[in-house]
């Protein structure tokens, strides 16, 4: 894919005349990238690094001979007439080495000229840094020296033995966690509670410095400099970090690639030994340290560190993977490129890309990386707020001009005043305005099918579960689980001598009532009313017992298909009163509750009965009809079935001091539909499965506020 060299550059004047050198003693290290040179430019007194292209090291090369700037750059176009690097891109590259303090000159006059041009420069810088206020970083002391006297204690780590323990580690600590993962899944549920807030607070300063610690060590092992330790205010939270940067120059691959991961590998290793000494320990300081360092190593790492959507070791390791340096920057500029390409249609900024896979890939992570970025505000947003609702005010108002007032500011600038849009200004500003109005027409205009999902569960509306009347051992299975059985029918029979032989001792002491009767009445006694009594309460007992030996032969209620897959498994084993034997299942209709969050219900009861499909656990590839719909117009707390709430498997928070687990923590609604199930699926009473309810279509950016509002009337109560 060709570069266009972007000739013309409004500060070249400044610096066409100037006569510059690099200094003595700058090092160009040369590494390879896909088949391709680059050169990284390091200063090795003041610790910078630039990374250029072979053309830029031409320009670079020529400025020792030529006798000004634009001698070199009009030789550099010359030689290399495709990948020369423009005025604009000779301008930037001078700009830096003289903010680096790279260049020197034999004339102040010279020096005054970049001076200009790097004024300008300062002031992107400054406002780059504005814009990173929440990633502050302040410099406090030089490690390198106590880095070459310890370095002797790790270099073990960087071997294979010191892989293998790593690894053995690492599945120790995942064993262990599996183990013992309810416990710490109840655990968790207090991490954010005040009392635990500064153990949390002080292991995460503690993992980051080993983190930190990790990178340095490798970067020192490899011969590279560490000369800076300090403090990155990452959203205003202090924590430490060193600079390791010199590992860019390393020419082996693997050499930065472990660098890169060193930091990760560290806290993984302390979160698995952190792991196995909490499931091993007990309640105390030392305990509760340990889990929150077990929290803190190995969430912040894989969420952040690891994610290369930004710029943390993530995204460094995944350019030397891809062997694509500079990618967030040169996916802004492949942006930007296709911008004024396609859209204002005039001549275009070099395309950094060498390969339209290549532009591809920088078009998607710059996608990727802007969707993230806003998903990631909002979270840290909606944390922040939760805990301190006036920082989490400030917050939102810094986040609103660092990524919608000040991109916005400058785009307005770029379709006011750049240069390249002169003779097509008004154009541009048509195209911009008409691509801003289409987008907001797709979102609130435009509208687009509307639902939402939730969890319920199957019931029968024939189910009955059959239970033991009375007490017994179980003799016989009279029918087999999974026939067809009608009301009355024998299903099992139990044995109980112990009853057989109160009915003959009752039997006995009924005769022997009769006779004193009899005895009484010839005698002419007064007794005979009370003897009387006793035998009527006798006969009650009789009858009882009677029907208990009759209710030994279990019988089904109601018509349907008898389930007691584990009944075989109770032949011969004594089973107390009220003990569950099976349950008969009707096979003609279904029905599906679904528990509807308060959230959602304002959706349910604005219309009509909204329409569902339903799609049962284990069966997600049928998509089975709901007719019929009816909300209950009540909210409740009991659930359907204890299999919705999160300690069966659900997603609905039950409350935990309650034991059948039916409880929720939070009112709901209930919609019931009738399921129209297909030949080829069979439900069960108590199946859990997902219902999606169909709404009148509403645009997305309609859909959007409305689950805005909700967010904030849930946890803010505006």
């Amino acid at each position: 894919m060709s570069r266009g060299p972007g000739v013309f550059d409004e500060s070249w004047h400044r610096v066409r005349s100037c006569r510059v050198r690099l200094l003595p003693g700058i090092q160009l290290v040369r590494q390879r990238y896909r088949g391709q040179d680059w050169y990284v430019v390091r200063d090795r007194m003041g610790h910078r690094f630039f990374r250029i292209r072979p053309a830029a090291y031409d320009f670079l090369s020529f400025l020792q001979t030529e006798v000004d700037v634009e001698a070199a750059w009009e030789r550099s176009l010359r030689v290399n007439p495709e990948s020369s690097p423009g005025q604009g891109e000779a301008v930037q590259l001078l700009s830096q080495l003289y903010q680096a303090g790279l260049l020197r000159s034999d004339k102040a006059s010279n020096v005054q000229s970049l001076a200009e041009v790097h004024q300008e420069e300062r002031s992107k810088e400054r406002r780059q840094q504005w814009s990173s206020l929440l990633f502050l970083r302040i410099p406090l002391w030089n490690p390198d020296p106590f880095l070459r006297r310890t370095i002797w204690l790790f270099r073990g780590c960087f071997t294979r033995l010191g892989m293998l323990l790593w690894v053995i580690t690492l599945g120790w600590g995942i064993l262990t966690l599996g183990k013992n993962w309810g416990q710490f899944q109840d655990v968790a549920r207090s991490i954010l509670g005040w009392a635990n807030l500064p153990w949390l607070y002080l292991s995460l300063i503690l993992t980051k410095a080993l983190h930190e610690f990790g990178h340095a060590y490798a970067c020192r092992r490899y011969g590279g400099e560490v000369p800076r330790m300090g403090i990155m205010l990452l959203i205003f939270n202090p924590l430490p970090y060193m600079d390791a940067s010199s590992s860019y120059a390393f020419q082996e691959k693997h050499r930065r690639v472990i660098v890169g991961v060193a930091g990760m590998m560290t806290e993984l290793f302390v979160a698995a030994l952190a792991i196995v000494f909490w499931a091993n320990s007990g309640d105390g300081i030392a305990n509760r340290v340990a889990y929150n360092v077990a929290i803190t190593a190995s969430v912040s790492t894989l969420l952040f560190n690891l994610n290369p959507l930004l710029r943390f070791d993530g995204y460094h390791i995944l350019c030397d993977i891809l062997e694509t340096p500079n990618l967030q920057s040169r996916s802004q500029r492949t942006v930007v490129h296709w911008l004024e390409k396609y859209l204002f249609r005039v001549p275009p900024s070099p395309m950094p890309a060498e390969t339209r896979g290549e532009a591809g890939l920088f078009g998607a992570y710059f996608i990727c990386s802007w969707i993230y970025r806003i998903f990631l505000m909002a979270g840290i947003l909606l944390f922040v707020s939760k805990q301190f609702l006036i920082l989490g005010v400030l917050l939102s108002l810094v986040f609103a001009v660092m990524w919608g007032l000040v991109p916005l500011c400058k785009w307005g600038k770029y379709l006011f005043t750049s240069p390249k849009l002169m003779n097509r200004r008004l154009r541009s500003i048509l195209v911009a305005s008409a691509l801003l109005g289409g987008v907001g027409s797709l979102l609130f205009l435009v509208p687009i099918p509307y639902h939402f999902r939730s969890g319920g569960v199957v019931r029968c509306e024939v189910f009955e579960n059959v239970y033991a009347t009375s007490g017994g051992t179980v003799a016989q299975i009279l029918v087999s689980s999974g026939t067809m059985v009608e009301p009355g029918m024998p299903l099992v029979r139990l044995e109980n001598l112990e009853l057989l032989e109160e009915q003959r001792l009752l039997l006995i002491e009924e005769q022997r009532t009769e006779l004193r009767i009899q005895r009484e009445r010839a005698e002419q006694a007064t007794g005979v009313e009370a003897v009387e009594a006793y035998l009527v309460a006798l006969d009650k007992r009789l009858d009882d017992m009677e029907w208990q030996l009759e209710s030994l032969v279990v019988k089904a209620k109601s018509a349907g298909r008898w389930i007691a897959p584990d009944l075989e498994e109770k032949r011969g084993v004594r089973v107390p009163r009220g003990f569950s034997l099976g349950h008969v299942q009707g096979e003609d209709s279904y029905k599906f509750s679904a528990v509807i969050s308060q959230r959602d219900v304002d959706r349910v009861f604005a219309g009509d009965s909204p329409r569902g499909n339903v799609r049962l656990h284990g069966q997600a590839g049928s998509e089975i009809v709901l007719s019929q719909v009816d909300a209950i117009p009540a909210e409740q707390s009991a659930l359907p079935s204890a299999a919705l709430g999160v300690l069966g498997g659900g997603s609905v928070g039950v409350d935990s001091t309650e034991t059948s687990g039916q409880r929720s923590t939070e009112p709901f609604f209930e919609l019931r539909g009738s399921l129209d199930l297909p030949e080829v699926v069979k439900a069960e009473h108590g199946q859990r499965g997902t219902a999606r309810f169909d709404l009148p279509p509403k645009p997305l950016g309609m859909q959007w506020l409305h689950r805005l509002r909700q967010l904030l009337q849930k946890e803010y109560q505006l």
